[in-house]
């Protein structure tokens, strides 16, 4: 489990869990064993549950705090892996997909020695048609990145299990970025 847990609904980011690392993660002072989950959602009540998993039973009024847009750039970043969500059985790239792969290749092209993974989430023994659809949904990414600068040969595919847990049942509904960037060699 993640020291800190943020919880992603519609382009929103909260933080669910590891509260006391708050000024921190603000401050970007984290120390580097510090881990960060983010983890999609498919409502407000999956972020809630989220919430109530990580840190107990909450006021029905509340809300966990909410994190700056550019503080949840700053942890993709710093990840260097993207998430890009379609909903079932569709291929179409939304804005949120868009903007999410447009952060990409913006990455990617600023380091342009590092390789670049799509990685579906797919169940060796799942329908053949879930394994097409999340195909061309990479394909879709990959032309998009392409078309943002980021060259073709660079590009790779790799495939994951979906995991376990609470509230990344939606896993096969999504392709992950992943730019691959060495560690600064220390000196």
């Amino acid at each position: 489990m993640a020291d800190i847990t943020l919880a992603e609904y519609q382009g929103r980011v909260w933080l669910v869990g590891g509260e006391p690392y708050i000024d921190d993660l603000l401050a970007n002072t984290l120390a580097s064993q510090i881990t960060i989950e983010l983890v999609p959602c498919k409502s407000q009540s999956d972020v809630h549950a989220l919430w109530e998993q990580h840190c107990g039973p909450q006021d029905s009024f509340g809300n966990p705090w909410i994190i700056h847009p550019a503080i949840v750039q700053r942890i993709r970043r710093a990840a260097s892996e993207y998430s890009v969500f379609f909903t079932e059985w569709s291929a179409m790239i939304d804005q949120d997909a868009e903007t999410v792969i447009a952060s990409a290749a913006a990455w990617a092209n600023e380091n342009p020695e590092a390789p670049v993974d799509l990685v579906e989430f797919l169940d060796p023994a799942g329908p053949k048609a879930i394994a097409d659809l999340s195909r061309l949904r990479a394909q879709l990414i990959e032309d998009r990145l392409t078309e943002g600068g980021v060259a073709r040969e660079r590009i790779g595919r790799a495939t994951d299990r979906p995991g376990e847990v609470v509230a990344k049942s939606g896993e096969s509904q999504r392709v992950d970025i992943v730019v691959r960037v060495a560690p600064p060699a220390e000196g």
